[in-house]
């Protein structure tokens, strides 16, 4: 019996509360993802062996249970709420990390006095909170079935065990899929602030400001694929005198990135020092097919079958990653507009210019993919392929995360 089959008990129960219908199913989803990688993660603490030596530590080692969530980034997220930022030219530094995430870590960890418990609880929540807006989105994009499917791909890819980790993972998606919904219902107000929000959480939170304009351009008539005529552009100047107000709402996004600039120069003289210090990360400005062309290069030469020397099995998923996201963004744009595909396509391809690493934990932003991957689980096929597929290699990835093997 496929997985999703068995929840049903559980989504009967939680949708039977008058008004929250539209809650049940990411609320069950959430549920049960979560349950299993919590006992994956600790199963994995206890009996498999770790990394050893410097660096591979346990950051809250007197309760595995919240210990498991915190490797990796979250180390540079629990420094900037115990410390501050910190910015070393040429050395990894603080600066790297957008704000959104450990302030609001911060504020919770004032209350229950723990960093680690704090930003496990604020990753859930908002967590949880982008289902119901990527449930409700999906349903308005694709119907009811399709945003099951998607709420059920989210929660079980490979990945998704950052959405619960010290990570700002689900910060991001939260406000990116916020202000795609408030923009498709036409509430620019709200649109707007969700997008500051979501520009102050990382740097490509930017290109909601884009989208959104789209979404208003056609609002108002405008096409893309109309462009180069002139009815096109004439019916704008009546749209702009008529709603400059909603424009201007949404003009609020870039406001995001530029307070966290602003704060950059005036503690540490560079308004991008975010960018800055990416090269300490091994990230080189050498352009998207320059760096697809030495990671497959690169790929070609691991001896994969024998298992000799390092396999750079993250290069692997995280090419994959990129060219889904790339393959996937033409059916996108056929079925769900410019807008959503433009999405897509920038968030692949601005990390992509310098590397292809962690793409495969970016692309759980990329929230217009699991939408199409919903409508393509309509094959009882894929989709139980899908299915375990992503419960495998959900489990294999949280053991090696919780063992300090480098995931994405």
């Amino acid at each position: 019996m496929v997985l999703s089959e068995r929840l049903k008990p559980l989504i009967q129960v939680s949708e039977k509360v008058k008004g929250f219908s539209w809650f049940g199913y990411p609320l069950s989803v959430f549920f049960l993802s979560r349950t299993l990688l919590l006992i994956v993660g600790y199963v994995a603490e206890v009996a498999f062996p770790s990394q050893k030596g410097q660096g591979f530590y346990q950051i809250n080692s007197e309760n595995l249970l919240l210990d498991i969530w915190a490797r990796w980034d979250s180390s540079y997220y629990l420094n900037i709420v115990d410390t501050g930022y910190f910015f070393h030219p040429g050395e990894k530094s603080t600066v790297a990390f957008f704000p959104l995430y450990p302030l609001m870590v911060d504020l919770l960890n004032s209350v229950v006095k723990n960093p680690v418990l704090a930003g496990i609880v604020i990753s859930n929540l908002c967590f949880l909170a982008a289902l119901a807006f990527f449930y409700l989105l999906t349903r308005l994009e694709l119907g009811e079935k399709v945003a099951r499917r998607s709420i059920f791909y989210l929660c079980f890819f490979p990945t998704s065990f950052f959405f619960s980790a010290v990570y700002t993972e689900s910060t991001f998606l939260l406000f990116a899929l916020a202000s795609m919904y408030f923009a498709r219902k036409q509430r620019w107000g709200w649109a707007g602030i969700m997008g500051a929000l979501c520009a102050n959480s990382r740097i490509v939170g930017v290109i909601m400001w884009g989208v959104m304009g789209l979404e208003w351009l056609k609002y108002h008539g405008w096409q893309l694929s109309k462009i180069h005529k002139k009815a096109t552009w004439a019916g704008l100047w009546p749209a702009l005198k008529q709603d400059w107000r909603s424009l201007l709402a949404i003009s609020a996004t870039p406001l995001g990135l530029l307070s966290y600039m602003v704060f950059l120069q005036q503690n540490f003289y560079d308004s991008i020092a975010f960018m800055t210090v990416q090269a300490a990360w091994g990230r080189e400005s050498l352009g998207t097919l320059a760096i697809l062309y030495r990671d497959l290069t690169g790929l070609s030469q691991q001896h994969f079958l024998t298992g000799q020397g390092d396999i750079w099995w993250h290069v692997f998923f995280d090419s994959s990653a990129f060219f889904l996201a790339l393959g996937s963004s033409f059916f996108i744009w056929r079925r769900l507009g410019s807008s959503y595909a433009i999405y897509v396509l920038l968030s692949a391809l601005v990390p992509s210019l310098s590397s292809t690493q962690s793409l495969m934990r970016y692309i759980l932003g990329m929230f217009p993919v699991f939408m199409m991957l919903g409508l393509w689980g309509e094959n009882a096929t894929l989709d139980k392929g899908l299915n375990m597929l992503f419960a495998m290699l959900s489990a294999l990835f949280f053991a090696l995360f919780v063992n300090w093997y480098f995931v994405a």
